[in-house]
Parts: C-alpha cells; structure tokens; sequence
C-alpha cells in the first residue's frame, strides 16, 4: 500500500505527528530547525517508497532566511493509522541526488 502525501499533510496540518531526536540532531548539525523539517514536509512531495518499513522520503523546498532556500530530505513514518513520525532529515548530498534532489544519480560505469 503506497502513502499519499495528503495523508501525511492531514496529520500534520491536525498536530498529529512527531520529530525523532535523530531528525533534530541532523538539524543542529546541518544548521536547519524542527520547523524547517515541518516546512519541507508540507511543501514537498514523495520522492521514494519503502513500502516494508511503511516510510516515505519527501523532498521539499525550505526558505532558512530571505532569498536563502535549501533543499531538505526527510524520511516519514506512517505505521500509527492516525500520526505521522519524521524520523530524520538531512541536506540531501549533491553528489547522490540530481538537481532538484528528487532523483538519485545513476553511477557512472568504468
């Protein structure tokens, strides 16, 4: 069964969700708040399915300060039926992803 993003905005816009410790680590680190992780999740959209853990990568757009916008990954959960679990985000590495990182980069063969 595939997660919709409008499930997971509903229980977000509803207050029913929570950010891991690992989400807000991740933050701290790479200089982006527990609201930019919410901010990216409402403005993004799926970009893969792990259908077996019931998570969903999102990737969105966020504005750190004017004229200032990065890109966020976030991993979601939906096993609760009624909340929504942002288990960690990260600044998605420019070598991996495409530009917008929706897209993971096909290795090159040698």
């Amino acid at each position: 069964m595939d997660i919709e993003i409008e499930t997971i905005h509903e229980r977000i816009n509803r207050g029913d969700y929570f950010i891991l410790s690992h989400a807000v680590t991740h933050g701290l680190k790479e200089g982006f708040a527990p609201c930019d992780i919410v901010t990216a999740v409402l403005n993004g959209k799926i970009i893969e399915q792990y259908p077996a853990a019931q998570r969903v990568l999102v990737c969105g757009r966020v504005e750190l300060m004017p004229n200032v916008s990065i890109y966020l990954h976030v991993v979601c959960e939906c096993a609760d039926p009624f909340s929504v679990a942002l288990v960690t985000a990260y600044v998605p590495d420019e070598k991996q992803w495409e530009t917008p990182p929706s897209a993971r980069r096909r290795k090159s063969r040698k």
